[in-house]
């Protein structure tokens, strides 16, 4: 790879490359970039750009992983192609909520009720009863309103949602699910959900295919 990167330096300069390695280490280290997040204009366009793209997507390759990308919805990110890429392995909190997040976000696409870039709006507090809904029918307390709350802001840091300011007296806050978390979710997070509550019912608190 290190000969592409000199190619590139030579053709379009050292502040492009740099802009290169830039996007790279950040879809790396974030694993989506959203085109609508603060100071991510330069990586979103850095990986769409056509002139890259080879290089952009050999490199991930050579390292184990897919790149994504969604022009209309502004959106680009990786995925691992084997369970042996280090990609962050999600507990089973983690899933849970990010289970929760697909469903919400599919059950509103598959109404219309979406915003630009293929966006869901909702609020922390209607995420958290929808999980009640879904898990809480056994009776358990397996994640927390904080705990919910903390999750929500890891998936934030990896570009799969963006939260609002908090509503102290309300408690609540604006959750914008974002159309990649269809990626790291499967297309059957609820049928997910309805396992988990049924493992948990005999006493098994284990979620089919966990990793992101």
């Amino acid at each position: 790879m290190l000969s592409e990167f000199e190619a590139i330096e030579r053709t379009y300069g050292a502040e492009r490359a740099g802009d290169l390695r830039k996007a790279l280490h950040f879809l790396l280290r974030r694993q989506f970039v959203f085109a609508g997040d603060p100071r991510s204009a330069t990586v979103y366009n850095t990986v769409m750009d056509g002139r890259f793209r080879a290089v952009v997507d050999g490199f991930f390759d050579s390292c184990g992983y897919r790149v994504h990308r969604d022009a209309e919805a502004q959106w680009a990110g990786i995925t691992a192609m084997g369970e042996d890429v280090p990609l962050p392995r999600m507990r089973l909190d983690e899933t849970i909520v990010i289970l929760v997040l697909a469903a919400h976000w599919q059950d509103e696409v598959n109404v219309g009720a979406v915003e630009d870039r293929a966006v869901v709006v909702t609020t922390l507090n209607t995420l958290f009863d929808r999980y009640k809904d879904m898990v809480h029918r056994n009776g358990s307390n397996a994640i927390t309103p904080s705990r919910f709350r903390e999750v929500l802001k890891e998936a934030s840091q990896r570009g799969l949602v963006d939260l609002g300011d908090l509503d102290a007296e309300a408690q609540d806050l604006e959750v914008a699910i974002r159309p990649m978390i269809k990626l790291i979710s499967g297309a059957d997070a609820l049928q997910r959900i309805e396992r988990y509550v049924r493992s948990q019912e005999v006493g098994l608190a284990v979620v089919e295919g966990d990793d992101a």
